[in-house]
């Protein structure tokens, strides 16, 4: 390689860190957090730090043992660097994506020799969809996925070297096991050890490499990093923390489908090529070559061919471990996307090359890369009707004690950045497609980089912020009201709503009422201490019924009531340095309302003969309630 082409491909790795970085980074806390899981850790965080208790985990009063603890004391960690917030709720999250891309970058560049092969694997990793999406949220997964793939190239790294160089590998390989453990429990060992073990077995090293491989050291520092937490709360909760955290989230997430989150043996496969497209379509080709066309006598001669390999043995091993799994979400196969982006960056290299490959490799390429194209950019140019026509469908489908979301009942205008996105798309594929026909391949690849660069930027930093400010702002806004004007001594509920992100963002436990607890919530709405109810517009015509209930101010769909006695403290001054958030404007249109600080009289009674309050238009946001309506016999 010319010391032309290694400046060249150092200064493309370089560009493409700053962008994938960037695009992980950019306006993190731009966005509210989403439910349930954003939600549910960041509520957690927030109760720990509040509470001082960093040994246990708890959400809502109720200790929550789904996960380990360290994504909580990196996320805590977050909340004292910069505050709580959703951005520190985020950040361990992105900063691990970064870290995973410089490890990714490192590894290709160290076994190849090129810089501008480490570049290619980046690109493709850091302008998957999937990628950026789990790594700008507040998830276990890329802080899991960090640690699987440095024990797993701690593990390959070991394996090139010769004793007594290969000890330190493989005790880092075994350290971040031990983090990967601490972060998720067992799924870590189900990725890394099986893996490491059919690749050793594949390279005719397996007796050499359980020799080597410091399994006893390693053992005592998988204990030495995981004992202190693990030990602590088995010790404080004993069988608790067993059924709660190996048993029902561990062993009945493989054997039972847990709050629906179901699909069949193939459900990873369109999230693999909708989520890393367009890699996954080019990782196809050297998939097959790394395990079928890749000799013995080559992966001796070549680091690169015995890296293939173990890509292609990661990438195969994650598949069928999750799909054999029957809880199904769309983040949990992140484990197989660095090894995915290595063939997929070594792909792209042969299309520059003009080598990709055979008749066969070639039409898999060209087939896959340009009809899913198709695919994806018709689904996205189709976003604005789809919306139209079929959102009254979508809100219908919300069920209301299961679904964390209460939609508008009016569509959301989202026009210019589905289309943007989905022309940014075609072109990019399009002159993937043309280069090489006009005797340009090496700028192939490089159009689909920066395709995926911009397509990302533009669904990420523009259309999901405007599908959040319909979707989940309304509720933050609520919540945050909440928080500010509520009193101390006021009890907060929700009714036929399960939304973790409002007890983040109302920082306070919220009792949780079932649209059949009707009854159970009119008792307490006679009560003489102030109750504030968050629900949802369509829930109204019930909540008109119970005696007592007021309604107090909507965001979107979602609706704040209370009785008489949090109406009348809701409507008092506000507390110092607060700022009501805007009125809604989503359902009907906004009325003048009055400032709380002038509302002096007392709220109205609504008569029994009355219009339901639902068909009434609504006069402001809970942060400047209009005049209440109280429901009969109050």
């Amino acid at each position: 390689m010319s010391q032309g082409s290694a400046i060249k491909g150092l200064l493309a790795l370089l560009l493409a860190l700053v962008l994938a970085g960037g695009l992980l980074l950019a306006d993190l806390g731009g966005t509210a957090l989403s439910d349930r899981d954003e939600g549910e850790y960041a509520a957690s965080v927030a109760a720990m730090v509040k509470s001082g208790d960093y040994l246990v985990p708890t959400l809502n009063g109720r200790n929550y043992l789904e996960k380990p603890i360290l994504v909580f004391w990196l996320t805590a960690a977050a909340f004292k660097l910069v505050g709580p917030g959703e951005l520190a709720a985020r950040l361990p999250s992105a900063v691990s994506g970064v870290l995973l891309l410089l490890a990714i970058a490192a590894l290709v560049w160290r076994v190849s020799g090129r810089p501008g092969l480490g570049a290619l694997a980046v690109a493709c990793l850091g302008f998957s969809p999937l990628f950026v999406l789990v790594g700008r949220a507040c998830l276990t997964d890329m802080l899991l996925s960090l640690f699987t793939t440095l024990s797993l190239v701690c593990f390959f790294l070991g394996s090139e070297k010769e004793a007594p160089r290969d000890r330190v590998w493989y005790l880092l390989a075994w350290a971040a096991l031990g983090l990967g453990f601490l972060t998720k429990g067992p799924v870590a060992p189900a990725v890394v050890l099986p893996t490491a073990l059919i690749y050793a077995i594949w390279q005719r090293r397996l007796l050499l490499t359980l020799k080597r491989a410091q399994i006893l050291w390693g053992l005592l520092i998988f204990v030495l990093i995981n004992l202190p937490w693990y030990g602590l709360i088995w010790y404080q909760l004993g069988d608790e923390f067993w059924q709660a955290f190996f048993v029902s989230q561990n062993l009945r997430r493989f054997s039972e489908t847990l709050l629906g989150h179901g699909g069949g043996l193939v459900f990873y496969l369109p999230v693999i090529f909708l989520g890393a497209y367009p890699c996954a379509i080019a990782a196809l080709p050297e998939w097959g070559r790394a395990l079928f066309q890749n000799p013995r006598a080559q992966r001796e001669n070549e680091a690169l061919s015995r890296l293939h390999l173990l890509s292609g043995v990661t990438l195969a091993l994650v598949l069928v471990v999750f799909s054999l799994a029957a809880t199904k979400q769309i983040n949990y196969i992140l484990p197989a996307l660095p090894f995915l982006a290595i063939l997929a960056g070594c792909s792209l290299d042969r299309l520059g090359q003009g080598e990709l490959g055979g008749g066969l490799a070639r039409a898999v390429f060209w087939i896959g890369l340009l009809a899913l194209g198709a695919v994806l950019v018709v689904a996205l140019a189709g976003v604005p009707l789809a919306l139209s026509l079929f959102w009254d469908k979508i809100v219908a489908s919300i069920r209301f004690d299961s679904s964390e979301y209460a939609l508008p009942q009016q569509a959301p205008l989202m026009i210019l950045w589905p289309l943007c996105a989905a022309g940014v798309l075609a072109a990019s594929v399009y002159g993937a497609w043309l280069l090489p026909r006009r005797g340009r391949p090496g700028l192939a690849p490089w159009a689909l980089g920066a395709g995926g660069a911009v397509f990302c930027g533009l669904v990420f930093l523009g259309l999901l912020p405007q599908a959040s400010g319909f979707v989940q702002e309304p509720a933050k806004e609520m919540g945050q009201a909440v928080s500010q004007r509520a009193l101390p001594g006021e009890k907060v509920v929700t009714y036929g709503l399960w939304k973790p992100s409002l007890i983040f963002y109302s920082n306070r436990d919220l009792p949780r009422f079932k649209v059949d607890q009707g009854a159970e919530l009119a008792k307490e709405l006679n009560g003489d201490i102030p109750l504030l109810i968050m629900s949802r517009v369509r829930l109204l015509p019930e909540l008109v019924k119970l005696p007592g209930f007021v309604e107090m101010g909507r965001c979107g769909g979602y609706l704040l009531g209370g009785n008489a006695a949090a109406s009348r403290a809701w409507s008092g001054p506000a507390k110092p340095k607060t700022a009501p958030p805007a009125p809604d404007k989503t359902d009907t249109p906004a009325q003048p309302s009055t400032a709380p600080e002038a509302q002096k009289a007392e709220p109205t009674q609504r008569d029994a003969t009355q219009p339901q309050a639902q068909a009434e238009p609504k006069a402001g946001s809970p942060a400047a309630p209009q005049q209440p309506k109280a429901g009969p016999g109050s």
